[in-house]
């Protein structure tokens, strides 16, 4: 029975809809960005070129009385005690309550720091969340005092979730969970309008949010404030609340009735919450113009949230029948705009409507009498738009084209008198526009990369003069034309709104100029796949053929298009090798100031190698280091002007002497001591770590030019230990300081169960226009002016936050893990412990300080059970990026690896404490080998030889530009950082396990490494340049002409094939008949919208520069759509043997009144002798066969060297004979063929409505015979077989994002004796699979020959890609396996945290129900999720052990069970 996993190799990176809120605290703002199933939230950070230079070393005393900022006076309202408030947070607001100070730890003061500036802003993560659940809609909002906004999702079909960051466990947590999938909302949805994804709205005024149900329904959330604070502030915050939610129905409004809700939007100003709906009375389409143009109407109703009812308050109908969405006129101006297809129309109530016309089309389709807009034609379907400014707003269109639209208002009649537009952009793609402060926009991509804008400003001048920007004389004279207003009218606005509403106010224009600072990579939407060879064979590495390809995907659309080539494994390009055997450490000098490295240090088990670098690696003799020792440790101390090296038992130190001479010192330690391990930190310490424990800490002595042991306390019983100096400014006892004019004080919050207002019954104009209370008044425009940031402000707070990032700052630290495997931090010089946490040997998911929270540990007990044979080998801490302001903490306990990231966290009872946490972060890196077949050695050996062995963790600085760790293990990994402050981890085992490493730069090899492979082989090698490392695989992009429909690898040229295509307006119509067709050209109106039409082409790219081959291009006529292109095997009956063609199929697409036909197309692609100096001429077209056939050719494919090729409803199999394709044989087929995958004699024949089937050709017979189909109607998206060794079985996605597994089996009782395909597993993929393809499995890692490698040889893994940029597996495993996988699925799905309360077993169940299928198969298994390998590794050892222990099973059978998954998988 067929058994198999699902497992996503890269996630998706498409981003859906994005909103600018204080996620982590009131002080600043953060981007959170949600795309299908994930949530990142991003902050503005300032990256420079230059780093900031330190040249004074003082105590904190010092620097604490010149640079702390005075104490603000304690507010009144906020209580006296406790000192930490339970609402700190992340990166928490300041208090005024002053902790005590730590002990003077040596810190270096900088001294200048570069500006900051729009152009080095960038987007750096700070969190990123996995959830188990389509994503629809994003929105926040902020919930009476609290000192964060909470996050409102919207999930399909109809659920709601609201979360919010909790600091104590950095991670989101459920607030309130709402489910309306109820048959009495989900029955009323029709079947021509598909599934209607959930839109939400929020409150401004924060009191409720609004969600659309299905068609005519909306779901309301009211808020309630969180109640009050607790005295004890140590059990971390308490979450926010809200009423019950309820739904209403909006059938019928008063009068009107209600087919369909388009779009909501909340109305500020209002006493209750008000909703304004943009409803269809009557669902429309253009062929029903002439009869029902305006069926769409917009009601503005109130919501009574404790009542649960509505009434209407105004409504606006006659608007156009393809309006699409609405948006809120910021203040003063007001009002709605309802923009449609044709047409944007302002309406508010009371104001007289305003709109405009893009387009000729919009003439009749609105009762509203509409202004062209001069010099733009466009269409308005498909649009996002977003106010930036009280009267601007971006409108980004479809086609990729942007502008600023700015509504021209005059506040003497109260409305608006024109829409100003200006092009700002071209070719950017959007999904979702999001305005932040300080100038910036952001631009969320599904088909493009994702943006941050940078806007500015400067004056703008009409040609007729009728605008002049700044001019006063002309906007006075402007307003001197304007009617006055009487003096009643102008009493009332006085009293509505404020006294200078009688000021005549004109909107002045300005030109907006667009700067793109930084940018989202995105490879979706990913619509074809090729596998492809490298330029570089690996010849000098060890045979790997699974990593010897690269995946290229298509990616983009229209003239943003691009050709993505990806790999996952890193390929160093070798620079040099020699033998040398026995190695066991690397160490490279380099002095400061130097440029490139100057010794190269190597180690073995009883000697020392010292080379020298220049222009070669060459043996030095001449050397101030010992050689007859095996070395521990070599570095530079003295701010890297003085060598040390480290021995077994002695310490030698070279001193420069002043005739340019060297004077060696060695010291020695006690004896009978042997050293173990030695590190240095800051420049100017020493740790030696012997093997019994004991550490010694040394400082360089500038006056006697010598190091002195500098402990204070002995420190014995250390198992691992490392310094640490932090730029980054959170390894502090100080709560953060207060920003410039943002207040941070938060009022505490009252207890208040209702929202009630007791008030004198109002004017109609004030109770349903603008009322509002003069404190609510008052409090909104504190709040704005308080959270609303300039540019200047903006960056001055990024000075101070990002670039002044450490208050006092750089300071020194050491951390140290004793043998119990408590961590503790020492402040440095004078060794006082600031942070300790218990036995950290189960890795927990957050390391707090024993002082921080008042919560119980794990029972040592449990523990010593989970973690026998267990010890901590090797700990790291360091700050990564380019500035290094990223602490990490790696710590390696066995063979596995875990990585921490340090964050603030402002709890905790003792001031002189460090106020973090370490959160660890979520990786899948596997670098243990398989332990059950090892021979292990006694437990007093094991000490001896590991406290001796290879270091694992081995940092880099500048490796071609990026800073990280490199990890020494049996599967070795490059953990890269950038300021993006995302860690991406890079494995590197082309060249079998690596033993040693350390970066390297001489004249030839410029910011590379050195590493010693498991052949003995020293190889100095840098990374492959063009290749962008800052992603989840390494990539390239290649732009392409056109939109990417189909692409494919030539094998004997080595290039590849790219078929895409270009819109152009069509002004022509086909008439006549099939044989006789004439083109009639149609001229319309300057303002008319002509139909876009694709031209297509096909172009070539050579992976030798990874760039488009000019002048080599194939152009096909108008009206031809290319349906499939592939790259065939073919034979040729006057040749011998197979030769690749470029085997395209075409439909000729006239239109609806002319028969289709289409061509088969035969392209010889050539490689001859290239021009001198012109390597690219090499590459020639040409048509070997482009005949038209009786039908329309849908898909193509090749069988044994013949053509299968699906004409109408028929498939036909076609040799090439010459230049002429003679028939072999044909069969009738269902309604529409859209994709044939073939291996050996078997067809895979995939119908768009009737599921999929498998055909046999007989090439001795000439026959192709129908050997089994599936019966059930199915939108069939993709297919492709798995092969299993003799199993094969074949694999189905459709239009539900579904995936099926069927399998021909002509014992069983269901499958009519062979004749229907059997469903034997299916599960839902959540994204859309259009392309699917298969690759052998992987064979070649280090542990494949105890699985059986000769088995992994027959068996393939079935990729395939999505629509949303991820890259996915689906690989058969043995039943066994199997069967815990899914027991583990079930115990972690109870067992890991459901955010925003999503079952993941839920999210994974196939959508397809059984009532809709034919077969009465009732055993249907789930495919296995590849989640349960990350979810399980990401759970500590004690919880592991547990969840083995439910299932039967000890913890080292799961993770090689899991390993061998993942190694099978690790492609590419």
């Amino acid at each position: 029975m067929a058994c198999g996993i699902v497992k996503f190799l890269l996630p998706p990176t498409a981003i859906h809809s994005a909103v600018y809120c204080h996620f982590f605290n009131k002080r600043e703002k953060c981007l959170v960005v949600a795309g299908l199933n994930f949530i990142q939230v991003y902050r503005l950070n300032v990256v420079h070129s230059s780093l900031p230079v330190a040249n004074a070393d003082v105590n904190m005393e010092d620097v604490s009385a010149v640079t702390a900022p005075p104490a603000a006076p304690m507010s009144t309202a906020r209580p006296s005690s406790p000192a930490f408030d339970d609402e700190d947070d992340l990166y928490g607001p300041s208090k005024n309550v002053e902790p005590p100070k730590l002990t003077a730890p040596e810190v270096k003061i900088v001294s200048t720091f570069p500006l900051v500036s729009a152009e080095n802003i960038r987007l750096e993560c700070v969190a990123s969340f996995e959830l188990f659940g389509t994503i629809t809609d994003l929105k926040s909002a902020t919930m009476g005092t609290s000192n964060r906004d909470v996050l409102l999702l919207s999930f399909t079909d109809a659920k709601l979730s609201v979360v919010q960051y909790d600091p104590v466990v950095n991670d989101l947590r459920s607030i309130s969970l709402h489910d309306y999938e109820a048959a009495k909302y989900s029955d009323e949805m029709p079947t021509n309008l598909g599934a209607a994804k959930p839109c939400m709205a929020v409150d401004p005024e924060n009191r409720c949010a609004v969600m659309r149900l299905y068609r005519t329904h909306l779901l309301v959330v009211p808020f309630v404030h969180p109640p009050a604070r607790s005295d004890n502030s140590l059990n971390g915050p308490k979450p926010a609340t809200q009423l019950k939610s309820f739904a209403l129905n909006l059938k019928r409004i008063k009068d009107e009735t209600a087919e369909f809700i388009q779009d909501i939007q909340m109305l500020p100003g209002y006493l209750e919450p008000t909703v304004a709906v943009l409803i269809h009375r009557s669902l429309s389409f253009a062929g029903r113009i002439a009869v029902s143009a305006d069926t769409c109407y917009v009601a503005a109703i109130s919501l009574n949230t404790h009542e649960k009812t509505y009434h209407l308050i105004w409504s606006c109908t006659g608007l156009p029948y393809n309006s699409h969405y609405l948006r809120n006129v910021p203040r003063p101006i007001g009002g709605l705009l309802v923009v449609s297809t044709s047409s944007i129309i302002y309406v508010q109530q009371g104001v007289q409507s305003h709109g405009v016309s893009v387009n000729s089309l919009a003439v009749g389709g609105a009762r509203f009498s509409l202004k062209p807009v001069p010099n733009v034609v466009a269409v308005l379907d498909g649009s996002q738009c977003t106010f930036f400014e009280p009267e601007r707003l971006l409108l980004a269109l479809r086609n990729g084209t942007a502008f600023v639209v700015t509504l021209v208002y005059d506040s003497a009649t109260r409305n608006i008198r024109d829409f100003h537009w200006q092009q700002v952009l071209v070719n950017r793609y959007v999904s979702c526009i999001t305005h932040l402060e300080g100038g910036y926009i952001f631009t969320g991509g599904k088909m493009s990369d994702s943006y941050l804008y940078s806007y500015l400003t400067s004056q703008w001048i009409e040609a007729d003069g009728a605008y002049l920007d700044g001019d006063p004389n002309a906007a006075a004279h402007q307003r001197s034309l304007l009617p006055k207003k009487p003096l009643l009218d102008r009493i009332e606005d006085d009293f509505i709104y404020g006294p200078e509403a009688h000021v005549t106010i004109v909107t002045s224009l300005k030109k907006y100029h667009f700067i793109a600072c930084d940018s989202i990579l995105n490879v979706g939407p990913c619509r074809t796949t090729a596998v492809g060879e490298p330029i570089n064979t690996l010849e000098d590495f060890t045979r790997t053929p699974d990593k010897d390809a690269d995946l290229v995907t298509s990616s983009g659309y229209e003239n943003d298009s691009y050709v993505c080539a990806m790999h996952r494994t890193i390929r160093p390009d070798v620079v040099a090798s020699f033998d040398l055997h026995g190695a066991e450490n690397i160490w490279t000098l380099r002095s400061s100031g130097a440029t490139y490295h100057e010794y190269v240090v190597i180690t073995t088990v009883g000697r020392t190698a010292v080379f020298q670098s220049g222009e070669e690696i060459s043996e030095d003799v001449e050397h101030p280091f010992r050689v007859d020792e095996r070395t521990i440790f070599c570095g530079l101390i003295n701010d890297g002007r003085t060598p040390v090296q480290v021995t077994r038992f002695h310490v030698r130190i070279a001193c420069a002497a002043a005739d340019s001479g060297a004077v060696v010192t060695e010291l020695e330690l006690a004896e009978g001591e042997e050293i173990a391990f030695a590190t240095e930190g800051g420049g100017n310490r020493l740790a030696v770590l012997t093997t019994l424990g004991k550490l010694w800490l040394f400082e360089w002595h500038s006056a006697t030019d010598s190091l002195i042991p500098s402990n204070h306390r002995e420190l014995s019983n250390i198992a691992a230990v490392s310094f640490f100096t932090d730029r980054s400014g959170i390894f502090t006892s100080s709560l953060p300081r207060d920003v410039g004019t943002i207040d941070m004080e938060i009022e505490p919050e009252k207890p208040v169960l209702e929202r009630m207002e007791s008030i004198p019954e109002p004017e109609e104009d004030e109770l349903y226009g603008l009322y509002s209370t003069q404190n609510e008044k008052s409090d909104n425009t504190h709040r704005e002016k308080r959270f609303t940031r300039t540019q200047e402000e903006l960056h001055q707070f990024l000075q101070e936050e990002r670039v002044n990032a450490m208050l006092y700052g750089s300071s020194e630290w050491l951390l140290v893990v004793h043998r119990d495997s408590t961590l503790s931090i020492f402040s440095l010089p004078d060794l006082v412990v600031v942070f300790e946490a218990s036995s950290i040997l189960h890795a927990p998911r957050v390391i707090h300080d024993v002082r921080a929270l008042d919560q119980l540990s794990v029972p040592p007990e449990l523990i010593d059970s989970a973690c026998a044979d267990m010890r901590i080998r090797e700990v790291l801490l360091l700050g990564l990026g380019s500035r290094g302001t990223q602490p990490y903490l790696f710590v390696v306990i066995n063979e596995d690896i875990h990585v921490y990231h340090a964050v603030p966290f402002h709890y905790g009872r003792d001031g002189a404490r460090l106020r973090i946490s370490f959160s660890k972060v979520k990786h899948e890196m596997l670098t243990r080998e398989r332990r059950l077949k090892r021979q292990k050695l006694p437990k007093e050996h094991m000490e001896v030889d590991d406290r001796l062995a290879k270091r694992h963790l081995r940092p880099f600085h500048d490796i071609g530009g990026y800073s990280g760790v490199f990890l020494c293990f049996p599967y070795s990994f490059f953990v890269m950082a950038t300021d993006r402050n995302v860690l991406r981890f890079h494995p590197m085992v082309v060249d079998g396990p690596i033993k040693a490493f350390a970066e390297f730069s001489n004249a030839s090899c410029a910011a590379g490494f050195v590493y010693y492979n498991s052949r003995k082989q020293i190889r100095v090698a840098q990374l492959e340049p063009g290749w962008n490392y800052d992603f989840n695989w390494p990539m390239t992009k290649i732009r392409v002409p056109g939109t990417v429909h189909h692409l494919s690898y030539h094998l004997e040229c080595k290039a590849y094939v790219v078929c895409s295509s270009l819109f152009y307006p069509e002004k022509r119509m086909i008439i006549g008949g099939v044989d006789n067709v004439e083109e009639e050209v149609v001229e319309r109106d300057p303002r008319f919208v002509y139909p876009q039409a694709p031209r297509f082409s096909l172009h070539l790219i050579t992976p030798d520069e990874w760039q488009l081959v000019p002048e080599v291009s194939y152009q096909l006529p108008d009206f031809e759509h290319i349906t499939g292109m592939k790259v065939l095997a073919l034979r040729n009956g006057t040749e011998t043997g197979m030769k690749e063609y470029v085997v395209m199929a075409s439909n000729m697409s006239y239109g609806e009144d002319v028969q289709s036909r289409g061509r088969l197309i035969l392209i010889d692609v050539l490689d001859l002798i290239p021009e001198p100096d012109k390597p690219l001429t090499r590459f020639k077209m040409k048509e070997i066969y482009a005949e038209e056939q009786k039908g329309p050719v849908t898909a193509i494919c090749g069988v044994n060297g013949y053509i299968v090729s699906a004409i109408g409803q028929k498939i036909f199999i076609w040799t090439l004979k010459g230049a002429t394709l003679v028939g072999v044989a044909f069969l009738d087929t269902q309604i529409y063929v859209h994709q044939l995958t073939a291996i050996k004699d078997l067809i895979l024949v995939a119908d768009i409505q009737r599921s999929t089937s498998i055909l046999r050709f007989q090439e001795k017979y000439r026959t192709l015979s129908l050997v089994a189909s599936d019966p059930n109607q199915m939108h069939t998206y993709a297919t492709e077989f798995c092969v299993d060794n003799q199993n094969l079985t074949v694999a189905v996605t459709d239009i539900r994002q579904d995936l099926h597994i069927f399998q021909f089996d002509p014992d069983y009782y269901f499958s009519s004796f062979g004749n229907r395909l059997v469903r034997r597993m299916e599960c839902n993929l959540g994204q859309y699979v259009t392309n699917m393809f298969r690759f052998h499995c992987a064979a070649w890692y280090p542990d494949a020959e105890r699985v059986g490698h000769l088995a992994l040889t027959k068996k393939h893994v079935t990729m395939f890609t999505t629509l949303e940029g991820a890259v996915g597996c689906y690989v058969n495993i043995p039943e066994k396996t199997y069967r815990r996988v899914l027991m583990i699925e079930t115990i972690l799905s109870n067992h890991c945290n459901h955010r925003a309360g999503l079952s993941p077993r839920l999210y994974w169940n196939a959508k397809t129900s059984a009532d809709e299928r034919f077969d009465l198969v009732g055993n249907i298994k789930t495919v296995a999720d590849g989640k349960v390998l990350s979810l399980f590794m990401e759970l500590d050892y004690t919880e592991q052990h547990e969840v083995a222990a439910k299932i039967g099973c000890v913890v080292d059978t799961l993770v090689e069970e899991l390993l061998d998954i993942d190694r099978q998988t690790s492609l590419f």
